[in-house]
């Protein structure tokens, strides 16, 4: 399963839970955020953002790098 490395590794050895309370979030919606299956607010992005040191485009690159064609009729 794809991970977003830079949260995982910001995370260190603390506990999901414990990230989650520092966020706001559930240690479900953490788990979420660091497998992929879905992203953070706006708000949270730039608060981890600013908290890692990196980019929140490089943080959530999955996020910023899907590329939807649209249909053309």
């Amino acid at each position: 399963m794809a991970k977003r490395s830079l949260l995982v590794k910001y995370r260190g050895k603390r506990k999901q839970k414990e990230m989650a309370d520092m966020y706001g979030v559930s240690q479900q919606v953490w788990s979420r955020w660091e497998n992929m299956q879905a992203a953070p607010s706006v708000i949270n992005m730039k608060r981890l953002e600013d908290d890692i040191g990196k980019p929140m485009e490089k943080i959530f690159f999955d996020v910023f790098n899907t590329f939807k064609a649209s249909k053309r009729t």
